[in-house]
């Protein structure tokens, strides 16, 4: 027999109608902690592999670093050499210079890709001011408050899907701050690079030139 408190639950059950000629609704369902916990998971694994890109780049710049220092080594060995001694002291001297300048241009050049490579302070003291603290998801956070491994197992398990996401979204924060510094960083070293190469050249030609007129 169809009884009252059959015919609430099916009204419970129904799904709501709306008015076809009326306005679209203003709310959606939003996805509960552990959708949200899987998309941040998504993010944090890409922003993994960009720093990885990055820091890749980076150390490309340092080997073509390395080969301009070599470079600045050996121009600045055949001035102190006397190479040079055949010309006006002033353009010695100028073209020493230049060289020096170009030698701490790649200097710089490579101090901003190291610092892509290993920022000089963790990232929690860098990009972490007013944040939760993220346990098990940042290293540094995990290592300053548990000290032994039971305290980190114990924290992992008493951690409930709300406090992994909260903390999931504090590393991703920290792991969005860290790349674009870092991308800062590889972005200057890069046009430092640039420069370095081209006043290289420059120097190259120079020195060429200085040797094959010295010989007629």
């Amino acid at each position: 027999m169809w009884s009252k408190e059959d015919e609430l639950t099916d009204l419970v059950e129904q799904e709501p109608t709306t008015d076809p000629t009326g306005p679209p609704p203003t709310t959606s369902p939003t996805a509960d902690d552990g959708d949200q916990l899987r998309l941040v998971q998504w993010h944090l694994d890409r922003y993994d592999r960009l720093r990885a890109s990055t820091a890749s780049r980076a150390s490309v710049v340092l080997s073509a670093g390395a080969v301009l220092s070599a470079g600045n080594a050996l121009v600045l060995a055949q001035v102190l050499g006397g190479g040079f001694d055949t010309f006006n002291r002033w353009v010695v001297v100028a073209f020493t210079l230049v060289a020096l300048v170009n030698a701490a241009t790649v200097v710089l050049c490579l101090v901003r890709a190291g610092d892509v490579l290993v920022t000089r302070r963790d990232s929690r003291a860098m990009f972490g001011d007013g944040l939760p603290v993220a346990l098990v998801f940042n290293g540094t956070d995990t290592v300053e408050q548990l000290a032994t491994f039971e305290d980190f197992r114990g924290a992992l398990s008493a951690q409930a899907v709300p406090d992994a996401l909260a903390a999931a979204q504090a590393e991703l924060w920290i792991g969005i701050q860290q790349h674009r510094h870092r991308y800062r960083q590889l972005r200057g070293a890069v046009r430092l690079l640039r420069i370095a190469a081209g006043t290289f050249l420059l120097l190259l030609v120079f020195g060429v030139a200085v040797n094959i007129a010295g010989r007629f």
